[in-house]
């Protein structure tokens, strides 16, 4: 999976059909990895279409009826790191992420990226690091470079 020693990574959530928000981001940044956090998943899947060399890694999200194709979680390995993939919402994180904590806890996660509250999140709890790009619909969403360093960033609409 690895492609080079930078590897870059998006990583959003909460498109709500703000396509030109997403391939705005897409185009900028030109990721080799698009980790997406559910609400409007059909946006990733749609960019998928349209960016087929770049991996999509997709949930759906409590607005999500009509995706049939995305499950709400995934667990996979990114650049050597176990990687727990939710919107979020089936783990209440609107109120605490102690529900949360405990299924990344469970499932041995060493990153866990979760949408649903619209608000950036950085933070690591015994070992996991939990990440909320925050909404891309806001213009939010982050960076995950070489399985180093994470950046939240923001896009200017032109």
């Amino acid at each position: 999976m690895e492609r080079g020693d930078l590897m870059k990574v998006l990583i959003c959530s909460d498109s709500h059909r703000r396509l030109d928000y997403f391939q705005q981001v897409m185009e900028l940044e030109n990721p080799e990895i698009v980790i997406f956090a559910g609400d409007h998943s059909t946006d990733a899947i749609d960019m998928s279409l349209v960016y087929r060399d770049v991996l999509f890694a997709i949930v759906k999200g409590n607005t999500d009826m009509d995706d049939y194709e995305s499950r709400d979680t995934r667990i996979f390995d990114l650049m050597g790191k176990k990687v727990f993939l939710t919107h979020g919402h089936l783990y209440n994180v609107k109120r605490t992420l102690e529900e949360l904590e405990k299924k990344a806890h469970l499932e041995k996660a060493e990153i866990c990226v979760f949408g649903h509250t619209h608000k950036e999140y950085f933070a690591e709890k015994n070992g996991i690091i939990f990440v909320n790009p925050g909404a891309l619909q806001d213009k939010k969403y982050m960076l995950y470079y070489g399985g180093k360093k994470f950046e939240s960033k923001s896009i200017e609409i032109i």
